[in-house]
């Protein structure tokens, strides 16, 4: 790696250099590009202190960085340097800035891994033998009383579910219809087109797309023929669809006869979910681990996806990266 790397071996056997492996792959590259600095790491200091002292150098990598490149453009417009030298070094400076790209990436993956985790724990039961309520769950997946507007994509898990969601702008959570703590409320609601793909204010468009999310406690087990997320997600359809359901800034949100509905359930499929899919004509997903079915008279797409389904396909997906970090 560099001449340095033996002080590292010596100095990082306990702690720091198993941490950036392991822990922090997102301070991999200073690994090659700091080793100097990180020789002088203190051994055996706290998690927090030597996240304090990688950011540190980080930020002394990014500023050299920043200088190289602009030294290195200097130099050649005042023929310092000929293009064949510029080149090589223009090479050199490209493969510092991925190393240093990819160790965001490593950063946001690894932030993945972590969420992953949390939603197996949080599906579990606890000593009580209870299960976390689903605003537990809710809050992983998205903030509650959130909008897009308070939030950015990336402080929002929608991957977990859809990878394309966690692109969308306008998405509301926890938010009741009509702005009313008194009126009904979907969980998650998505408004796509005009909103959804730009900054673009509800202008009275009609909505190509709208999709709902409904979450249920872990292991609930007590749905009825009145009381079920299938039920739910209809209820919701038939009120936006009278176009008389305001959004948070008091304008109507718009439904026409084209504008498609696509709904989803995240619950544990237990046994009286399972008697009402059954009952409802629902088709079973080939990993028998969820539930489809198309309502054409709604002009909505309704899928149950349980718990298990949403992190064993997250994982799948994300495999390749979590492979190539090691993690």
């Amino acid at each position: 790696m560099s001449r340095f790397y033996p002080i590292l071996a010596a100095r990082f056997l306990i702690g720091p250099l198993s941490y950036v492996i392991h822990q922090a792959p997102q301070f991999r590259h200073l690994l090659k590009y700091m080793p100097e600095e990180l020789s002088k790491i203190k051994p055996n200091l706290s998690e927090d202190k030597m996240d304090d002292e990688l950011h540190r150098i980080k930020r002394e990598f990014d500023r050299n960085t920043s200088k190289e490149n602009a030294k290195l453009l200097s130099d050649l417009n005042k023929g310092v340097i000929n293009s064949s030298e510029y080149i090589e070094k223009f090479g050199q400076q490209v493969e510092k800035i991925n190393s240093a790209n990819g160790a965001a990436l490593a950063e946001y993956v690894a932030h993945r891994k972590v969420i992953l985790d949390l939603m197996e724990f949080a599906i579990r039961q606890k000593d009580d033998g209870h299960f976390q309520k689903e605003s537990f769950l809710h809050n992983i997946i998205y903030p509650m009383r959130t909008t897009a507007t308070d939030i950015p994509y990336s402080n929002h898990n929608l991957w977990l579910i859809d990878e394309k969601l966690a692109y969308c702008s306008y998405i509301s959570s926890d938010i009741p219809f009509n702005n009313n703590p008194k009126d009904e409320r979907t969980d998650i609601m998505i408004l796509n087109k005009p909103v959804a793909v730009s900054d673009e204010e509800n202008k009275g468009k009609e909505y190509e797309s709208i999709v709902l999310f409904e979450l249920k406690r872990p292991m609930r087990n007590d749905y009825n023929s009145n009381s079920n997320p299938i039920n739910q997600r209809y209820e919701y359809v038939a009120s936006l669809k009278t176009n008389k359901i305001q959004d948070k800034d008091g304008r109507i949100i718009r439904v026409g006869v084209s504008t498609k509905f696509y709904l989803y359930a995240v619950c544990d499929i237990t046994s009286t979910l399972e008697h009402i899919l059954d009952f409802h004509d629902f088709s079973q997903t080939p990993d028998k681990m969820g539930y489809y079915k198309y309502n054409d008279k709604m002009n909505a797409y309704i899928e149950i996806l349980s718990y298990d389904k949403i992190i064993n396909d997250a994982k799948k997906r994300n495999k390749i990266l979590f492979d190539k970090l090691g993690i």
